[in-house]
C-alpha cells in the first residue's frame, strides 16, 4: 500500500510539473510603488510592460521568473480541473482566466480537492470569460453550544410566560402555545442544518431568541460559518427551513382548529389570516370563522407559524426567500428586485400598517449586494428549479388576506 501512494505522489508531482512548465510565469514588481504580483507572461527579467500596476497605473518590470512553491501548487491544482488561460497572483489571492468543457463539474471537483488542500475556489463570469479566484479557506471557529442551550431554555420561559400571562391564562394552553411554536421554529432551522449538512456548509445550531412579551420569542435562527458552494446548494438552503416548517405547522395547526369554537361574530384575534389558514378553516369547520369564542394555542401557534414563513420567504436580500431567489438570478437582478420589493412594501405599507415595517427592514438593512454561491455561473439542476417552484407555491399560500 505504501508503495502504491508513493508512485501516484510521484505521478502526480511529475504532472504537475509537467503543467507547470506549458504556463510561462514571471514576477512583476512596479517600479514607481513596489506593488508586485505573479502573471502568465514570455516577458524576460527587466523588461518592462508600460502603465499596467493595478495600483498606481506605473510601469511594471519583470524581476523574475521563478514560481513559489505554494503559488506553483495552486495552479497544478486548477490545472487539473480547468484550462488556464491568464491568472494574476498577489497578496494570498490568484486570479484566473478559465476554460472548461463542463464547468459545472470541473468547479465541484476542484472545490474538493481544493478544500483539502486549505484553498476556496470562487467561479465567476465576466464579460463572457469565465473567472476563478483561488483564496485561503477561511478558519471556522468553534461554537458555545452551551450559549445555544441557555437561549432555547430562556425561550422556553418567556414562550411559556407569555403563554399564561397574555394570551391565554391557562398552564396547560401557555405549555401548549410554548412547546407546539418552539416545535414549528426548531424544525424550520432543523431544514435548513440538514440542508447545510447535506452541501459541505459549516452552520451553527439554532439560535432561539426570548421576548418576554408579544409572542415570547423573536424566533431563530442558525448561523452560516462556511460559504455556500453552489446555487443548487443556495436553494436548497434557503428553501429547506420554510418548507420543514411549513409541514409540521400544517397539522398542528389543524387539529388546534378542529379544538377551537368559531362564532359568527365577535373581536377577531388575528389581524391577518394566510391562504392556508382560510383552507385548513374549511377543512375543519365547513367555513371561514374571523372570531373564536375559544382559540387552542396550536391553531394560534400555527397562524404565527404560516405568517413568519410568508415573511420568511419575500425575495429579498438574505431572507430565506431571497436565498431561492438568488440562486434564479444574478447579482444584479437579485438585488434590484431587493430595492423594488421593499419599496413597494413602504408604499402599500401607508395602507396596511404591519407592512411598512417590512418595507422598511427590507430597504434599509438588505443595501449590499447578495454575494451568492463560490459557483455563481452553473445553472440549476432540474430538481432545484422545481424545489424553487414549490417555495414559490408555499410562499403564495402563506400570503395573508384582510379578515375585516
Amino acid at each position: 500500500m505504501g508503495r502504491e501512494t508513493a508512485k501516484r505522489s510521484i505521478e502526480e508531482i511529475s504532472w504537475q510539473d509537467a503543467k507547470m512548465n506549458e504556463l510561462p510565469v514571471a514576477k512583476f514588481e512596479c517600479v514607481s510603488c513596489k506593488y508586485s504580483d505573479y502573471r502568465m507572461s514570455t516577458r524576460e527579467v527587466g523588461e518592462l510592460a508600460p502603465g499596467e500596476c493595478p495600483r498606481c497605473h506605473g510601469d511594471m518590470k519583470v524581476v523574475a521568473r521563478e514560481v513559489p512553491q505554494e503559488l506553483s501548487g495552486q495552479l497544478a491544482l486548477v490545472a487539473k480541473h480547468f484550462d488556464i488561460k491568464d491568472f494574476v497572483a498577489a497578496k494570498n489571492r490568484v486570479e484566473l482566466a478559465v476554460a472548461a468543457p463542463n464547468a459545472k463539474r470541473s468547479f465541484r471537483s476542484l472545490l474538493g480537492a481544493a478544500k483539502k488542500k486549505g484553498y476556496l475556489p470562487v467561479m465567476r463570469e465576466q464579460e463572457g470569460e469565465l473567472k476563478l479566484l483561488m483564496v485561503k479557506s477561511p478558519r471556522v471557529k468553534k461554537e458555545n453550544v452551551l450559549i445555544n442551550l441557555l437561549l432555547f431554555l430562556a425561550t422556553i420561559g418567556t414562550t411559556f410566560f407569555v403563554g399564561f400571562y397574555f394570551l391565554f391564562g391557562n398552564t396547560l394552553y401557555a405549555a401548549l402555545f410554548s412547546g407546539s411554536l418552539l416545535l414549528m421554529l426548531g424544525s424550520h432551522e432543523l431544514g435548513h442544518k440538514i440542508a447545510a449538512w447535506r452541501n459541505g456548509v459549516e452552520a451553527t445550531l439554532p439560535y432561539f431568541i426570548p421576548f418576554p412579551y408579544l409572542l415570547g420569542t423573536f424566533g431563530a435562527i442558525i448561523k452560516i460559518k462556511s460559504p455556500i458552494p453552489t446555487k443548487e446548494a443556495l436553494v436548497e438552503m434557503g428553501a429547506s427551513g420554510p418548507l420543514f416548517g411549513f409541514l409540521v405547522a400544517l397539522p398542528l395547526t389543524f387539529v388546534g382548529l378542529k379544538l377551537s369554537n368559531p362564532a359568527l361574530e365577535g373581536t377577531s384575534p388575528f389581524i391577518i389570516m394566510p391562504v392556508i389558514f382560510v383552507v385548513l378553516q374549511l377543512l375543519a369547520f365547513g367555513h371561514i370563522s374571523a372570531a373564536f369564542t375559544s382559540l387552542n394555542p396550536l391553531a394560534f401557534a400555527g397562524w404565527v407559524v404560516l405568517v413568519i414563513t410568508m415573511f420568511n420567504l419575500l425575495p429579498a436580500g438574505q431572507l430565506d426567500g431571497g436565498h431561492v431567489t438568488r440562486g434564479l438570478l444574478n447579482r444584479e437582478n437579485h438585488y434590484k428586485l431587493t430595492r423594488m420589493l421593499g419599496l413597494a412594501l413602504i408604499l402599500f405599507g401607508w395602507f396596511v400598517p404591519f407592512l411598512l415595517i417590512w418595507g422598511f427592514f427590507i430597504f434599509f438593512i438588505f443595501r449590499s449586494y447578495h454575494t451568492g454561491a463560490l459557483d455563481d455561473v452553473s445553472t440549476l439542476s432540474k430538481r432545484q428549479k422545481w424545489l424553487a417552484a414549490v417555495t414559490f407555491v408555499v410562499f403564495l399560500l402563506c400570503i395573508p388576506i384582510p379578515t375585516g
